[in-house]
């Protein structure tokens, strides 16, 4: 059995080195246009960084400890050693993207366009954006927009990012103005609340320190506060009556 996979494989290595010292032509214009990696912006005078960036895409990134993985047969000879091949590993990330953009907006603003962008994808359990430390900074999104619109203008474009920037600049006035506003009834509200307890503290003091004033009422008093009664509920059955008429003339309106 030994012997009969011996001598297969040596006719698989005599055919591999009959195949190598075949003579072909070299590769021609057409297999170079397929193959090479050109520039195509070398056609184009004085493009901008920005404007190569279209035309490339950035080297995909290879593993820090290159796998192989090797074909190897029984001890046969030296054409099973020439039948050795290692397959280097393939990149698993894909190629990087907005590569254009990046060249646009430089390092520093591109980073702060992506911290931000995350920043709005990140909402709470009842759809809350986050403030604060993290929060989407609406000045950095403006400002990256702007620069793509210079170098790729689109129609309308800039109207809407000076009406954004404009409509963000009155709401920071808006909030500022209402976050004063909360402090001043804060501050109100405690010296209310502490004016409040002296007070009350005062009016325990008298009363525990001197004696309750006496309730007393003559017949007069009370007739005097019988016609005050009825002369309001007198002007209170006018109002209702007024009120009823109003309506009535509302409803016609509404007719």
């Amino acid at each position: 059995m030994g012997s009969l996979l011996a001598s297969h494989l040596e006719q698989i290595s005599l055919c591999a080195a009959s195949i190598s010292e075949l003579d072909f032509p070299g590769p021609k214009q057409f297999t170079h246009a397929l193959l090479g990696r050109h520039d195509i912006t070398a056609l184009i005078r004085d493009t901008e960084i920005h404007e190569r960036a279209l035309f490339s895409i950035a080297p995909p990134t290879l593993q820090g400890k290159g796998e192989s993985i090797s074909f190897s047969g029984s001890t046969a000879g030296s054409g099973l050693a020439a039948s050795r091949q290692s397959i280097a590993p393939h990149a698993t990330r894909a190629p990087k993207r907005n590569t254009a953009v990046a060249a646009v907006l430089g390092r520093d603003l591109f980073r702060k366009v992506r911290e931000a962008h995350s920043a709005t994808a990140q909402t709470g359990p009842y759809g809350e954006r986050p403030r604060g430390k993290g929060g989407v900074d609406v000045d950095v999104l403006l400002e990256g927009a702007t620069r793509l619109c210079d170098v790729y203008p689109i129609p309308g474009a800039m109207e809407e990012i000076g009406r954004l920037r404009a409509r963000h600049e009155q709401l920071r006035e808006n909030i500022a103005h209402y976050e004063d506003k909360v402090a001043r009834n804060a501050r109100q509200l405690e010296g209310m609340k502490k004016w409040g307890y002296d007070e009350m503290e005062d009016d325990d003091v008298d009363m525990q320190s001197g004696d309750a004033p006496e309730l007393s009422m003559t017949k007069e008093d009370l007739e005097r506060e019988e016609r005050e009664i009825r002369e309001l509920e007198r002007k209170k059955k006018g109002l209702e009556s007024r009120v009823s008429e109003m309506e009535k003339d509302l409803g016609g309106l509404m007719r």
